[in-house]
């Protein structure tokens, strides 16, 4: 037998640094990691349970075949007491056997353990139909045990009134019914602590013998991934009861499963402890890198700077361990770089504002006519913090000559046609020629659209709202390229400002926060329009400090690029060690 206590307490470590980034949008880092050991644990522990192999087995207790027959007299008292339908007289079944078990259990079907039931819901144009909680019978659906941590539950946000009842297929299901969610979303796991009903939502199991509640509980939970993998159907999948009243079951003596249970919680216990721990861990390292980061972004100087940056970086093996953390510095880097304190500033150089007014003379000889109008309306805004003397505040569409929105044609992989990028060609950030498409543009489309070395293009639309607003520097390309109308191109002449320097700061958070606070709150597909886009404001240094923060930016990313390999290749191994140890029970 797998030495329990020896694979979870000698790898503690194993399970505690195996740490998960959640995918997210928008601002805002909280609940931005998973811990991918414990979670590995808990289904290594139930895995165990369900092979016999979490606690040793008794001769003393019985056999499961002697069980098998006590369930069959529980089926029989339980229908004459019309707590269950009348049994089908079940024909004989080969068991399918997941893996082996010890040589007490059998392998049953859940059928053979208890009734499969399934649930209803009244007419909800009839309110004579619900009650308030408490009021009137308990009723579930799945929305109830979303986020539920608890085993037992007692009822949902609404009650059932008899009528409503009686008008509907739920059924009352006595306590200790185990409810189990068949749909919206599969799996979820739970105990009635008194009678209750549910919606069609769900495909619970009242136990034949009361006191296996738990264990049947425990493994639906540990099959719940299983089921919901099989389960048919993609936009909405649902497990129909014929498929858990035929899904194998591993069945100990009624003692065993006792001891089982018992050992489960006691293990998801120590789960719970090490969460907690990881989680004070997590929170406590990212105050940690927030406040010597906040120590760096407060610098006045560039030689406070540096000071500041000679502290941190002595201590860059431990701050910057997390994909977070890693974030955050590439964050307080591109805050100091436009705020003119990643570089010096030299007297001599061009000021900004006389160089802006060079280029709004020239753009204003060259702006179409429309573009001229999304220029007039952008919105005045006050500088939000002060810049260096020698630097000004502009906002993009006074900074390009033109800001269009790409062609509305439906493209294929007619390679003969004209090469559209679309969004899938820029959400890195740069652009990426592998997956094109082309499109069957006309002269006049090919000639307004066709893209320029040091053109800007921007994701005006999509789903994500991380990727809503994203900005990448089209490179030297050969031959005619357009854009498709989910993008738009910003033309900045680089003699005057560097397309790269608009790039890196249109990824920090002060301009994140200008393209989301508009479109926050949006539902489906997010939008940023021409003029919000063309209202962004950006601090200008003089063009050769621009080049200088460019420079030092692409020094500094590289240098966050390495420590973000080093995160990945550090979670990477965590998460092969955590599987690893899991595979330990075959």
């Amino acid at each position: 037998m797998t030495d329990v206590n020896q694979l979870i307490t000698e790898h503690l470590d194993i399970w505690t640094s195996a740490i998960e980034k959640k995918s997210s949008a928008g601002r805002g880092n909280g609940g931005a990691f998973s811990l991918y050991g414990i979670k590995k644990l808990r289904e290594l522990i139930l895995e165990l349970a369900v092979r016999g192999k979490l606690v040793p087995q008794d001769e003393e207790e019985g056999t499961a075949e002697k069980l098998l027959k006590e369930l069959g007299r529980g089926k029989a008292e339980l229908a004459a007491k019309g707590e269950i339908k009348t049994p089908r007289q079940i024909e004989h079944r080969k068991t399918p056997k997941r893996h082996p078990v010890p040589s007490g259990w059998l392998w049953v079907h859940i059928d053979q353990v208890g009734a499969v039931v399934g649930g209803g819901t009244p007419k909800a144009s009839d309110p004579k139909s619900f009650k308030e909680p408490g009021d009137g019978f308990p009723w579930l659906t799945p929305a109830d045990l979303s986020g539920n941590t608890e085993l037992y539950v007692e009822r949902g946000s609404r009650d059932l009134s008899e009528s409503g009842l009686a008008k509907s297929s739920a059924t009352r299901m006595p306590a200790n019914t185990v409810l189990f969610t068949s749909r919206a979303p599969i799996g979820y796991v739970a105990i009635s602590a008194g009678p209750i009903a549910t919606n069609q939502g769900f495909k619970s199991v009242v136990p034949f013998h009361v006191e296996m509640s738990k264990y049947i509980a425990l493994v639906l939970r540990c099959f719940a991934p299983e089921i919901d993998a099989a389960a048919p159907g993609t936009t909405f999948k649902e497990v129909s009861g014929k498929i858990v009243a035929g899904l194998s079951f591993p069945l100990p003596p009624l003692a065993e499963q006792h001891r089982i249970v018992a050992k489960a919680d006691e293990l998801m216990a120590l789960c719970d402890a090490l969460e907690g721990q990881a989680e004070d861990s997590l929170k406590a390292h990212q105050t940690l890198v927030e406040t010597c980061l906040a120590t760096l972004t407060n610098s006045q100087t560039p030689e406070a700077l540096t000071h500041n940056w000679t502290r941190i970086e002595a201590q860059f093996d431990t701050l910057f361990t997390t994909e977070e953390s890693v974030e955050a510095l590439r964050r307080a880097v591109l805050d100091l770089a436009l705020r003119g304190l990643l570089t010096e500033q030299i007297s001599g150089e061009t000021p900004a504002s006389d160089l802006l007014r060079k280029l709004y003379d020239k753009n204003k000889k060259s702006a179409s006519s429309r573009h001229r109008t999304i220029v007039s309306k952008t919105k005045k805004a006050e500088p939000p913090f002060d810049l260096p003397e020698s630097w000004a505040w502009s906002n993009l569409g006074l900074l390009s000559s033109d800001l269009r929105y790409g062609t509305s044609k439906k493209c294929d992989r007619d390679d003969k046609l004209v090469p559209v990028l679309r969004i899938p060609n820029v959400s890195g950030g740069r652009v990426d020629l592998d997956d094109m498409k082309f499109g069957p543009l006309d002269p006049k489309e090919v000639e307004d659209l066709r893209l320029r070395s040091n053109d800007l293009l921007i994701i005006r639309s999509n789903g994500s709202l991380d990727i809503v607003g994203s900005f990448a520097v089209v490179p030297e390309l050969e031959g005619d390229f357009a854009f498709a109308g989910y993008l738009v191109r910003v033309r900045i002449d680089p003699a005057f400002v560097d397309p790269r320097y608009i790039w890196y700061v249109s990824r920090s958070r002060f301009i994140r926060d200008q393209i989301e606070g508009p479109i926050r709150h949006g539902v489906g597909l997010k939008n940023v329009n021409s003029t919000e886009l063309a209202s962004l404001q950006f601090p200008i240094p003089p063009r050769e400090e621009q080049e200088r923060i460019v420079d030092k930016l692409d020094d500094l990313f590289e240098i966050c690029d390495r420590l973000a390999q080093r995160v990945d290749d550090s979670n990477t191994i965590n998460f092969t060690l955590a599987d690893t140890l899991t595979s330990k029970i075959n």
